[in-house]
């Protein structure tokens, strides 16, 4: 009998422990499968955070991703243009599989009919993690079909291609939330640039996403979660808060005094939300990726003579690091981008990660972390990075990187890269030029073969683009238009 109270005791205070041990974990945040968050801002340059080399204004909370995560330094997306690019990410396939090639391919054709970009078969990785429990929703810049609805679980301010920072005299955000989808690139009482609000009280809209962030997962810590952040900053319209000029006062440029800001609002409220997470134990086992859609804005491409300041020479809108190009054409200022993964308890941190990767690879490595099933009949074309990340492979992700639309495209394989634009051919070797400053064309002819073979390969797969009516123009490189590509400062 005695024997029996013994083993009883033993079986009590084991299962006790189990408990303790649960509860711990619990408050620790490690019992339920990770949470997701994806923060994706707009036309953010490579060089445009302290960690990938910014001197003139501080990123401190997106380099605490950094701190406690792996900041890839050949991080790449799937086009230099907003839509295709987001399709590219929520898809996790080269979305020119689809014929979607540019942003006119997602708009009416000419017989004013509008082509389905996104099959049913092909799932949104959203809806993954929505059909594996999780409670999914998103803020900020859809910019696929189907606006102002989307496949998420909840939505937030929704935009489609641009919107108004601040709020006009009724509370409306012109281009968030229309209901009928017309207005979600504000035309009427457009203000270009501007320092706010009008109004004392009135919610800066990068605020605005980012509380309403902090308000589902607040009322969703008890379940898993998967975020979307995209954030509508740093694109036109330039609108800042006044509050920030001490912090951007030492920069010459207006413009890029509005545009550092309007970073600086982005980097505010990713702190905001790494506090919460903090807050309430969520941390270590939430994963955050944050990214750019693209790279920063040229602005010959904008409309300037009415609203540039007069004094104020033209430069790109963004710092590109030593990088060529911008936003609109392949060389790499325009589809290499910050790109950040943080996972505390389960990833390296403070590492630097020099292989190339693609933002295609989020969908498959999100799925992989979070025990996630792929659905049926849906395609990737990215890899799941987490081996890699975690030191166990050393060969590279990508045997090849694809870019593609119209008459300019690009293909990375290893050092080399090969871009056509309006089809010439230019070689580089980005480990010794990343500046892309010297053609090797003529100087590797087989490594152009090399390159040229596979890039004709890929392309030969695509469809035809979706609106071949409405193609992009080949984007001429402001010396043509005797205007000098300048950074901003």
């Amino acid at each position: 009998m005695k024997k029996n109270i013994q083993v009883s005791s033993l079986v009590f205070v084991f299962l006790l422990g189990i408990q303790i041990n649960f509860a711990q974990k619990r408050k620790k945040g490690f019992v339920q499968k990770p949470n997701v968050i994806i923060i994706n801002v707009d036309d953010m340059g490579y060089g445009d955070l302290a960690s990938y080399g910014n001197k003139l204004w501080d990123t401190p909370n997106i380099d605490r991703l950094v701190k406690t995560g792996v900041r890839m330094t050949d991080g790449y997306v799937t086009a230099p243009v907003c839509g295709p690019s987001r399709h590219g990410l929520i898809l996790g396939m080269y979305q020119q599989r689809l014929g979607f090639q540019w942003n006119h391919d997602s708009r009416k054709l000419g017989d004013g009919s509008s082509p389905q970009v996104v099959p049913d078969s092909q799932k949104q990785i959203n809806e993954a993690f929505s059909a594996a429990g999780y409670v999914t929703a998103m803020a900020g810049k859809y910019h696929m079909q189907g606006y102002p609805n989307t496949k998420f679980d909840h939505n937030y301010s929704i935009t489609t291609t641009g919107a108004h920072y601040f709020p006009d005299a009724t509370g409306k955000y012109a281009g968030v939330d229309d209901l009928d989808g017309k207005k979600s690139k504000p035309k009427k009482g457009w203000i270009p640039r501007m320092w706010g609000p009008e109004r004392e009280g009135d919610e800066y809209l990068t605020d605005r996403v980012g509380r309403q962030c902090i308000e589902f997962m607040d009322e969703n810590k008890e379940k898993p979660f998967f975020f979307y952040l995209a954030f509508n900053a740093v694109h036109s319209p330039f609108h800042a808060k006044k509050s920030h000029l001490p912090k951007v006062k030492h920069i010459k440029s207006e413009m890029m005094k509005l545009y550092a800001a309007m970073s600086i609002s982005i980097d505010e409220n990713v702190g905001k939300i790494l506090d919460y997470l903090e807050k309430e134990n969520l941390r270590e086992n939430t994963i955050v990726v944050f990214l750019s859609d693209n790279g920063p804005a040229n602005v010959v491409h904008l409309s300037l003579k009415d609203w540039w300041p007069k004094d104020s020479p033209y430069h790109l809108m963004g710092q590109r690091a030593g990088l060529s190009g911008y936003k609109g054409i392949f060389r790499e200022a325009g589809i290499r981008v910050p790109y950040i993964i943080s996972w505390p308890s389960q990833l390296p941190q403070n590492e630097v990660f020099e292989k190339s990767v693609s933002t295609l690879d989020i969908y498959p490595t999100l799925c992989a972390a979070a025990d996630v099933k792929v659905p049926s009949e849906t395609r990737l074309d990215g890899v799941n990075l987490l081996p890699w990340l975690r030191g166990d492979y050393q060969e590279d992700p990508h045997k090849a990187l694809f870019w593609y639309a119209n008459r300019m495209g690009a293909v990375r394989i290893g050092d080399w890269k090969l871009m056509l634009e309006d089809n010439k051919p230019y070689l580089f070797n980005l480990k010794n030029d990343i500046g892309e400053t010297t053609n090797l064309v003529k100087k590797e002819p087989l490594k152009l073969k090399e390159l040229y073979n596979a890039y004709i390969g890929f392309r030969n797969e695509m469809p035809p683009a979706l609106n071949p009516g409405a193609r992009p123009i080949d984007i001429p490189s402001p010396d043509v238009l005797g205007i000098p590509i300048i950074e901003g400062n």
